[in-house]
């Protein structure tokens, strides 16, 4: 398990970040994903193997984290090893390649986000099976290396449902077992972290965080 660094999540999460199944977190913008999956990876101590798909990732920000926790900044970049696959085309080829990437000195893989290409071509012509062998990829790396996979993803608006709910959620749901949701509050730097669905764990449950310069924290600290 890799911890969160935030109690109350690790709890909700049956002890963290679980080894060999997908964890999937969505929620809309700005509502600390990636933070959540950069402070995962800052605090496992292995590599980090991570898809930026959106240039969301910021060395600054991770130096940051580290510093107001008292770690090394440059020991934690050097950890991380980043990709940036600038198509879906591009994105297959990426998460192919990580099978030989990744190995015992890896304590964590994250794709930021895995459907954000996925979206722009999805209309031109149907890449869900694509899109599902990826994960299929990704599941077996975590498998292989007994290691946590987090696959960040979007949201869009069901006008059916009249509500927002994940991009290519039926391709998604299949294969995450873990499933967290983070939605804003209208209180500043408040969030909310709600447990869709777990192996373990009832689902429903749900913790407040806060997002600050060390990361994400408990409410209370």
């Amino acid at each position: 398990m890799l911890t969160t660094g935030v109690k109350s999540l690790d709890e909700l999460l049956g002890g963290g970040i679980a080894p060999g199944v997908l964890t999937q977190v969505y929620g809309d913008f700005a509502t600390g994903k990636t933070t959540l999956a950069v402070q995962v990876g800052l605090l496992s101590g292995g590599k980090v193997a991570y898809v930026d798909t959106e240039g969301g990732f910021s060395p600054e920000r991770l130096s940051q984290m580290a510093e107001s926790r008292g770690l090394n900044p440059e020991g934690a970049l050097q950890r991380f090893i980043l990709f940036t696959p600038a198509d879906f085309k591009e994105q297959r080829r990426t998460i192919g390649s990580l099978k030989k990437v990744v190995d015992g000195s890896f304590s964590l893989v994250v794709v930021d986000s895995i459907t954000a290409h996925y979206r722009v071509e999805e209309h031109r012509r149907n890449l869900t099976a694509e899109l599902g062998k990826q994960l299929q990829v990704l599941l077996w790396i975590s498998r292989r290396n007994r290691i946590p996979v987090i696959v960040i993803n979007q949201v869009h608006f069901d006008s059916r449902a009249e509500r927002m709910k994940p991009v290519a959620g039926h391709t998604l749901n299949y294969r995450t077992k873990d499933i967290l949701r983070l939605d804003k509050l209208p209180k500043p730097g408040l969030r909310l972290a709600i447990l869709e669905r777990h192996r373990l764990r009832p689902e429903g449950g749900m913790v407040y965080f806060r997002i600050t310069k060390k990361g994400i924290e408990d409410v209370g600290d």
